[in-house]
């Protein structure tokens, strides 16, 4: 209850407040755009928990074929239990695997460059600074890895359970999720020194904190899911410059991704079994399309959601039951179906390779 008032005191505080943007956006970190030759879509299937069966699902644009455990084909091994999180960096591809408590680093062909182990720590999501991985882990602690070498560099601590991590304004951002001590869920952003991994600021949100994104304009986008129960779950916009939650949006929100200044929203009832995906705009902060999907596409369970940045094609994960393959669709910047796949359990993360 306590958590639930300071949500409505927040909203109450932010009431008209001015929504308008810096009208230049951030130059990125350069080594975040893909370098090397490859054109297709990477997917992980988590797989389910305590199963060993997350898999690595690639679709190639050219030939249209669909190589349904690449990581297993190439490195005739599995990638281990419950991946988290996939990205790309420069000419590396990044894989958290979760329960395996590993960071699985590729070429782009997904051939295993390293393995490093994070025993112990439980690794969560990865985000990438000048020439640096951050890997949050549910132990509370932000693992710093050199890019070049592939060694950990530094060890910083941050909150209860950190779900999700970006870099904004040269900081680093941090959910605290406290996923583990429920029904006390966390209520924190960690702000931390990338070069010392020391923490500069905790910044109170909403309940239950986990994805977290930073737009060009240095805005921080963090999802708190709530209790699942009487707190419903909200998005909230951070502003780096000064460190405070600035706006509080109100509409329901499972997940969501980033692309140049469309943010790409949708929720999941499970009461209802019903989804919606929205589109909103960073640079004005409204909503542009309460309804993305404009040919009568239905997605089940919306699981994972990416942009094509050369294109502004959208990608999204169905998990169906959970229980068996989901598929991938690909959608055009007008909200209608240019193709789909199928994928693996549970697909949960997307990276395309333009």
């Amino acid at each position: 209850m306590k958590n639930r008032n300071l949500l409505i005191l927040l909203a109450a505080l932010l009431l008209g407040i001015n929504a308008c943007k810096k009208p230049q956006p951030v130059t990125p970190d350069a080594p975040d755009q893909n370098t090397a030759q490859a054109s297709g879509v990477y997917v992980l299937n988590e797989g389910l928990w305590q199963m060993n069966n997350t898999t690595l699902s690639y679709y190639d644009f050219v030939s249209g074929r669909i190589t349904e455990d690449i990581f297993s084909a190439v490195n005739n091994r599995g990638l281990g239990d419950t991946g988290s999180d996939l990205k790309v960096y420069g000419s590396k591809m990044y894989c958290v695997v979760n329960i395996s408590e590993s960071i699985e680093i590729m070429s782009l062909d997904a051939r295993s460059i390293r393995q490093i182990s994070l025993a112990s720590r439980q690794p969560r999501r990865i985000a990438f600074y000048q020439g640096n991985a951050f890997v949050c882990c549910y132990d509370g602690s932000i693992i710093k890895i050199d890019t070049t070498s592939l060694e950990i560099t530094g060890i910083g601590q941050a909150g209860s359970n950190p779900d999700g991590i970006c870099v904004a304004n040269g900081k680093l951002y941090v959910s605290n999720s406290g996923g583990l001590n429920y029904p006390d869920y966390g209520h924190t952003v960690s702000v931390m020194d990338p070069s010392s991994l020391a923490v500069l600021k905790e910044i109170e949100v909403a309940l239950n904190p986990s994805h977290i994104l930073a737009d060009d304009y240095g805005d921080v986008y963090v999802l708190s899911n709530g209790n699942y129960a009487d707190v419903l779950s909200v998005l909230q916009r951070i502003n780096s410059s000064n460190d405070e939650v600035v706006q509080i949006f109100d509409f329901p929100i499972s997940n969501f991704t980033l692309c140049n200044d469309l943010a790409y929203i949708y929720s999941y009832n499970y009461n209802t079994m019903q989804s919606q995906i929205k589109v909103l705009n960073v640079a004005s902060e409204t909503i542009v399309n309460e309804n993305f999907i404009s040919d009568g596409t239905q997605i089940v369970t919306p699981y994972g959601i990416a942009v094509n940045p050369a294109n502004g094609d959208v990608y999204i994960s169905d998990a169906y039951q959970y229980t068996s393959n989901g598929d991938v669709y690909c959608f055009g910047s007008d909200g209608k179906m240019k193709f789909k796949f199928e994928a693996g359990l549970n697909p949960s993360k997307i990276v395309v390779l333009p």
